[in-house]
């Protein structure tokens, strides 16, 4: 199917996508007044009018983020902290637990 624009491999919903990009090309930044759209509904709007800002989000929602990087994600540790503290011990020492004295027997009369 032919379109009007070519679609980048990363568009997930080509609808939304080519709507965006409609509107986003319909509303211009003006040539004579910069800082202002030239689309005759946003004459008095500064640029990026609102339209613009949402074809922007529009098209953003209709891409896929970028995949993420294969492999193993290098770990830095501080070279100061012991290794696995804490995993299947207490980081501080814990005071020994004090003996209780044996109840008395109360002695028969």
């Amino acid at each position: 199917m032919r379109h009007r624009r070519a679609i980048p491999g990363t568009v997930t919903d080509i609808p939304l996508w080519l709507l965006a990009t409609d509107v986003a090309e319909a509303h211009p930044p003006h040539p004579d007044r910069p800082g202002r759209c030239a689309n005759l509904r946003c004459t008095r709007e500064a640029y990026p009018c609102a339209p613009v800002r949402d074809a922007h989000r529009a098209r953003q929602a209709a891409t896929r983020p970028a995949p993420p990087a294969y492999g193993r994600a290098p770990v830095i540790a501080p070279a100061t902290a012991p290794r696995f503290r804490g995993w299947f011990r207490p980081n501080r020492p814990t005071a020994p637990a004090q003996r209780r004295r044996p109840m008395p027997t109360p002695r028969a009369a």
